[in-house]
């Protein structure tokens, strides 16, 4: 803690006796590496305004961020890349995740899936209307989607990925955990996607940004897949138009 802060003033802060300073709550907060949101939400509890903006991508003051984000996801063709929200809405895709999406999702179920003109990626994978019935991998992918959303719903129990995680669980729409088996195991949970009779294969890498000082820019993050292997490169690479530079 920082020096300007003495032991005794902290506990009567623990225990109520003494309010904490605006400075003080976000002290602790960056010692602890709370989220973003959560800070802002601390700052409420104890009578502060929050202190950390919460931007869309449309604002004037992120149109760097989103200009960086454009050129890493179109670059990234012909393989997939999209951009999701803390809550895995999709806020931008480039044409390979385009293309395969529009392989296995009519335009009517798009709609019907998307909430507020949003489409959700986590239940677009979920969805039986969706790419779950495409999904040959589903109770690897679904298994390891729902530690994903654990993982990040107790790294923050009110983060956005917290509410959805609970609202597919309430659906059913996730697999039950299953414990560990005896087969070897890869290095990767690849997604393994039919396309209309072709077998797709994709690793996924993710991306955040390193130093965000906005609510909804640390929140964001960026997938990256892969093929894994030579058949799945070479049916992207034919079948994927490449955006021009």
């Amino acid at each position: 803690m920082g020096s300007k802060t003495s032991q005794r003033h902290l506990s009567f802060v623990e225990s109520g006796r003494a309010l904490p300073s605006r400075s003080l709550v976000l002290n602790v907060a960056e010692t602890l590496d709370i989220p973003l949101r959560a800070r802002n939400e601390m700052l409420l509890s104890a009578g502060y305004a929050p202190y950390y903006p919460e931007r869309t991508l449309e604002e004037a003051e992120m149109s760097a961020v989103k200009g960086i984000l454009r050129r890493m996801i179109d670059h990234h063709a012909p393989y997939p890349a999209m951009v999701l929200d803390g809550a895995w809405n999709i806020m931008m895709r480039n044409e390979a995740a385009s293309f395969i999406i529009r392989s296995c999702v009519s335009d009517h179920a798009l709609a019907q899936i998307a909430v507020d003109g949003n489409i959700n990626f986590a239940r677009l994978l979920c969805a039986a209307n969706g790419m779950r019935p495409h999904l040959r991998s589903w109770k690897r992918t679904g298994r390891a989607l729902l530690h994903r959303l654990r993982k990040e719903a107790t790294a923050y129990p009110g983060s956005p990925s917290a509410a959805l995680l609970t609202d597919l669980l309430e659906q059913d729409l996730l697999p039950d955990y299953e414990g560990p088996v005896d087969d070897p195991l890869p290095a990767a949970i690849s997604m393994e996607i039919d396309l209309n009779g072709t077998l797709l294969e994709l690793l996924t890498t993710v991306s955040t940004f390193g130093t965000p000082l906005d609510v909804a820019l640390q929140e964001l993050h960026i997938e990256m897949s892969y093929p894994a292997n030579e058949a799945s490169d070479r049916f992207l690479r034919k079948h994927v138009v490449m955006a021009a530079p």
